[in-house]
Protein backbone atom coordinates (compact mmCIF):
# COMPACT_ATOMS: atom_id res chain seq x y z
CA UNK A 1 0.00 0.00 0.00
CA UNK A 2 1.28 3.62 -0.96
CA UNK A 3 0.77 5.35 2.22
CA UNK A 4 0.93 8.81 0.48
CA UNK A 5 3.80 10.10 2.74
CA UNK A 6 6.50 10.47 0.00
CA UNK A 7 7.79 13.93 -0.25
CA UNK A 8 6.18 15.27 3.32
CA UNK A 9 7.48 16.53 6.00
CA UNK A 10 7.96 14.26 9.33
CA UNK A 11 8.52 14.97 13.16
CA UNK A 12 9.29 12.17 15.39
CA UNK A 13 10.28 12.90 18.63
CA UNK A 14 12.15 11.09 21.27
CA UNK A 15 13.64 9.06 18.37
CA UNK A 16 17.25 8.23 18.62
CA UNK A 17 16.27 4.72 19.66
CA UNK A 18 13.67 2.44 20.69
CA UNK A 19 10.34 2.52 19.77
CA UNK A 20 10.60 6.23 17.95
CA UNK A 21 13.64 5.15 16.20
CA UNK A 22 11.80 2.09 14.44
CA UNK A 23 8.53 4.95 13.65
CA UNK A 24 11.18 7.07 12.05
CA UNK A 25 12.28 3.87 10.06
CA UNK A 26 9.29 3.17 8.60
CA UNK A 27 8.46 6.69 7.68
CA UNK A 28 11.56 7.09 5.81
CA UNK A 29 11.09 3.76 4.22
CA UNK A 30 7.94 5.76 2.55
CA UNK A 31 10.44 8.56 1.63
CA UNK A 32 9.06 10.89 4.12
CA UNK A 33 11.06 13.77 4.83
CA UNK A 34 12.06 12.80 8.75
CA UNK A 35 13.28 15.01 11.77
CA UNK A 36 14.10 13.17 14.61
CA UNK A 37 15.27 14.23 17.76
CA UNK A 38 16.87 13.30 20.92
CA UNK A 39 18.94 14.90 23.75
CA UNK A 40 22.25 12.32 22.84
CA UNK A 41 23.85 13.54 19.89
CA UNK A 42 25.95 10.28 19.33
CA UNK A 43 22.68 8.23 19.22
CA UNK A 44 21.03 10.38 17.11
CA UNK A 45 24.23 10.09 15.05
CA UNK A 46 24.31 6.72 15.17
CA UNK A 47 20.11 6.33 13.95
CA UNK A 48 20.39 8.93 11.17
CA UNK A 49 23.35 5.70 9.93
CA UNK A 50 20.80 3.08 10.90
CA UNK A 51 18.02 4.77 8.64
CA UNK A 52 19.73 5.57 5.47
CA UNK A 53 21.22 1.97 5.13
CA UNK A 54 18.05 1.06 5.31
CA UNK A 55 16.05 2.81 2.96
CA UNK A 56 18.44 5.18 1.78
CA UNK A 57 16.36 8.30 3.04
CA UNK A 58 18.86 9.93 4.82
CA UNK A 59 16.82 11.83 7.76
CA UNK A 60 17.49 15.35 9.40
CA UNK A 61 18.30 15.55 13.27
CA UNK A 62 18.38 17.69 16.16
CA UNK A 63 19.91 17.56 19.72
CA UNK A 64 17.68 19.03 22.30
CA UNK A 65 15.49 18.44 25.29
CA UNK A 66 11.91 16.85 25.56
CA UNK A 67 10.54 19.58 28.26
CA UNK A 68 12.27 22.87 27.50
CA UNK A 69 9.92 25.05 25.37
CA UNK A 70 13.03 26.86 23.49
CA UNK A 71 14.16 23.52 22.13
CA UNK A 72 10.85 22.77 21.41
CA UNK A 73 10.25 26.00 19.13
CA UNK A 74 13.29 25.85 17.66
CA UNK A 75 12.85 22.26 16.46
CA UNK A 76 9.52 22.84 15.21
CA UNK A 77 11.58 25.67 13.45
CA UNK A 78 14.02 23.83 11.63
CA UNK A 79 12.09 21.16 11.14
CA UNK A 80 10.20 23.05 8.42
CA UNK A 81 13.03 25.25 7.45
CA UNK A 82 14.95 21.61 5.83
CA UNK A 83 11.83 19.49 5.33
CA UNK A 84 8.72 21.50 4.42
CA UNK A 85 5.83 22.77 6.61
CA UNK A 86 5.10 19.39 8.99
CA UNK A 87 2.46 17.14 7.70
CA UNK A 88 3.22 14.44 10.34
CA UNK A 89 3.90 14.63 14.17
CA UNK A 90 4.89 11.93 16.32
CA UNK A 91 5.03 12.55 19.93
CA UNK A 92 6.98 10.32 22.16
CA UNK A 93 8.88 10.09 25.29
CA UNK A 94 10.43 7.30 27.36
CA UNK A 95 8.21 7.27 30.87
CA UNK A 96 8.71 9.10 34.36
CA UNK A 97 10.21 7.43 37.88
CA UNK A 98 8.32 4.68 38.89
CA UNK A 99 7.30 4.43 42.45
CA UNK A 100 4.10 4.13 44.52
CA UNK A 101 1.83 7.08 45.98
CA UNK A 102 3.50 7.11 49.19
CA UNK A 103 7.20 7.86 48.14
CA UNK A 104 6.70 10.40 45.25
CA UNK A 105 7.16 14.44 46.19
CA UNK A 106 5.47 17.17 44.06
CA UNK A 107 8.59 17.58 41.74
CA UNK A 108 8.73 13.42 40.91
CA UNK A 109 4.53 14.80 40.06
CA UNK A 110 6.07 18.48 38.24
CA UNK A 111 8.80 16.13 36.25
CA UNK A 112 6.21 14.11 35.23
CA UNK A 113 3.69 16.16 34.03
CA UNK A 114 6.21 17.88 32.10
CA UNK A 115 7.85 15.02 30.62
CA UNK A 116 4.85 12.78 29.42
CA UNK A 117 2.10 15.51 28.96
CA UNK A 118 2.83 18.93 28.62
CA UNK A 119 5.75 18.26 26.29
CA UNK A 120 3.34 16.71 23.83
CA UNK A 121 0.87 20.54 24.58
CA UNK A 122 3.99 22.12 23.57
CA UNK A 123 5.10 20.28 20.30
CA UNK A 124 1.25 20.23 19.28
CA UNK A 125 0.91 23.60 19.66
CA UNK A 126 4.34 24.65 17.40
CA UNK A 127 3.07 22.64 14.68
CA UNK A 128 -0.20 23.16 14.50
CA UNK A 129 0.30 26.69 12.01
CA UNK A 130 2.18 24.68 9.26
CA UNK A 131 -0.24 21.86 9.17
CA UNK A 132 -3.15 25.21 8.59
CA UNK A 133 -0.85 26.20 5.86
CA UNK A 134 -1.17 22.37 4.77
CA UNK A 135 -5.15 22.26 5.11
CA UNK A 136 -4.27 18.93 6.56
CA UNK A 137 -1.99 16.86 8.78
CA UNK A 138 -1.59 13.80 11.13
CA UNK A 139 -0.97 13.58 14.71
CA UNK A 140 0.15 10.90 16.68
CA UNK A 141 0.89 10.48 20.47
CA UNK A 142 2.53 7.41 21.73
CA UNK A 143 1.80 6.43 25.08
CA UNK A 144 1.39 3.56 26.68
CA UNK A 145 -0.89 0.70 27.37
CA UNK A 146 -1.45 2.10 30.80
CA UNK A 147 -3.72 4.43 30.03
CA UNK A 148 -6.31 1.25 29.24
CA UNK A 149 -5.10 -0.63 32.13
CA UNK A 150 -2.93 0.96 34.84
CA UNK A 151 0.37 -1.01 35.58
CA UNK A 152 1.51 -1.92 39.34
CA UNK A 153 4.15 0.70 40.46
CA UNK A 154 3.67 3.03 37.85
CA UNK A 155 1.52 5.67 39.77
CA UNK A 156 2.69 8.45 37.41
CA UNK A 157 2.59 6.72 33.91
CA UNK A 158 -0.68 6.07 35.11
CA UNK A 159 -1.98 8.87 35.62
CA UNK A 160 -0.14 11.95 33.71
CA UNK A 161 -0.86 9.51 30.69
CA UNK A 162 -4.35 9.42 30.62
CA UNK A 163 -4.68 12.92 30.18
CA UNK A 164 -2.96 12.44 26.75
CA UNK A 165 -6.15 10.95 25.86
CA UNK A 166 -7.85 13.41 26.81
CA UNK A 167 -5.74 15.69 24.92
CA UNK A 168 -6.21 13.93 21.60
CA UNK A 169 -9.70 13.30 21.80
CA UNK A 170 -10.62 16.97 23.04
CA UNK A 171 -8.43 17.84 19.66
CA UNK A 172 -9.62 15.53 17.73
CA UNK A 173 -13.06 17.59 17.49
CA UNK A 174 -11.21 20.88 17.77
CA UNK A 175 -9.31 20.36 14.71
CA UNK A 176 -11.62 17.76 13.00
CA UNK A 177 -12.95 20.30 10.70
CA UNK A 178 -9.62 21.51 9.42
CA UNK A 179 -8.58 17.99 8.07
CA UNK A 180 -6.23 17.36 10.67
CA UNK A 181 -5.95 13.79 12.71
CA UNK A 182 -4.93 12.76 16.06
CA UNK A 183 -4.98 9.85 17.75
CA UNK A 184 -2.74 7.63 20.29
CA UNK A 185 -1.00 4.50 20.30
CA UNK A 186 -0.30 2.65 23.43
CA UNK A 187 2.33 0.09 23.14
CA UNK A 188 1.89 -2.49 25.91
CA UNK A 189 4.93 -5.78 25.74
CA UNK A 190 7.59 -4.37 22.79
CA UNK A 191 11.07 -6.08 22.55
CA UNK A 192 13.14 -2.64 23.39
CA UNK A 193 16.15 -2.33 25.80
CA UNK A 194 13.56 -0.35 27.79
CA UNK A 195 11.72 -3.59 28.21
CA UNK A 196 15.04 -5.60 28.79
CA UNK A 197 15.75 -3.57 31.94
CA UNK A 198 12.21 -3.31 33.25
CA UNK A 199 12.52 -7.74 32.81
CA UNK A 200 15.51 -7.48 34.80
CA UNK A 201 14.29 -5.31 37.70
CA UNK A 202 11.38 -7.65 38.08
CA UNK A 203 13.44 -11.11 38.08
CA UNK A 204 15.76 -9.48 40.41
CA UNK A 205 13.12 -8.34 42.58
CA UNK A 206 11.02 -11.74 42.54
CA UNK A 207 13.99 -13.97 42.68
CA UNK A 208 13.36 -15.46 39.46
CA UNK A 209 14.71 -15.57 36.06
CA UNK A 210 14.68 -13.28 32.96
CA UNK A 211 13.20 -16.38 31.08
CA UNK A 212 10.79 -16.70 33.47
CA UNK A 213 9.26 -13.34 33.63
CA UNK A 214 9.20 -13.40 29.69
CA UNK A 215 7.66 -16.45 30.16
CA UNK A 216 4.66 -14.99 32.73
CA UNK A 217 4.46 -11.96 30.27
CA UNK A 218 3.71 -14.07 27.21
CA UNK A 219 1.35 -16.57 28.61
CA UNK A 220 -0.88 -13.70 28.47
CA UNK A 221 -0.68 -12.37 25.47
CA UNK A 222 -2.94 -14.13 23.26
CA UNK A 223 -0.33 -13.73 20.26
CA UNK A 224 2.10 -15.69 22.25
CA UNK A 225 4.95 -13.52 21.94
CA UNK A 226 5.92 -10.04 22.10
CA UNK A 227 5.66 -7.57 19.69
CA UNK A 228 8.63 -5.88 17.82
CA UNK A 229 9.61 -1.95 17.44
CA UNK A 230 9.24 -2.73 13.51
CA UNK A 231 5.93 -3.79 13.72
CA UNK A 232 5.10 -0.75 15.85
CA UNK A 233 6.93 1.91 13.46
CA UNK A 234 4.38 0.11 10.51
CA UNK A 235 0.97 0.61 12.67
CA UNK A 236 1.89 3.78 13.40
CA UNK A 237 3.11 4.97 9.83
CA UNK A 238 0.23 4.17 9.20
CA UNK A 239 -1.82 6.26 11.07
CA UNK A 240 0.66 9.17 10.20
CA UNK A 241 -0.18 8.85 6.65
CA UNK A 242 -2.56 10.17 3.82
CA UNK A 243 -3.85 6.38 3.63
CA UNK A 244 -5.46 7.14 7.23
CA UNK A 245 -8.00 9.49 6.02
CA UNK A 246 -11.18 8.72 9.02
CA UNK A 247 -9.67 7.54 11.57
CA UNK A 248 -8.75 10.17 14.50
CA UNK A 249 -9.67 10.77 18.27
CA UNK A 250 -9.02 7.15 18.75
CA UNK A 251 -7.17 4.81 21.27
CA UNK A 252 -5.64 2.15 20.02
CA UNK A 253 -3.40 0.04 22.05
CA UNK A 254 -0.61 -2.25 20.18
CA UNK A 255 -0.63 -5.20 22.74
CA UNK A 256 -0.95 -8.64 20.71
CA UNK A 257 -4.53 -8.48 22.58
CA UNK A 258 -2.82 -8.54 26.30
CA UNK A 259 -5.33 -6.23 27.41
CA UNK A 260 -8.92 -7.22 28.54
CA UNK A 261 -10.25 -4.25 29.19
CA UNK A 262 -13.01 -2.83 26.30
Amino acid sequence: MDLGLKGKSALVMASSSGLGKAVALELAREEAKVMIFSPFEDQLKEAQADIEKETGNRVEYFVGSITSADDIKNLVKTAAEKNGPIYALVNNTGGPKPGTFDVLDDQNWQDAFELCLLSYVRTIREVLPYMRELGEGRILNSTSSSVKVMVEGLMLSNSIRSGVVGLAKTLSQELGPENILINTLGPARVSTARLEQVNILTAEKQGISIDDVRASHINNIPLGRYGTPDEYGRVAAFLCSAANTYLTGQTILFDGGMIKAY
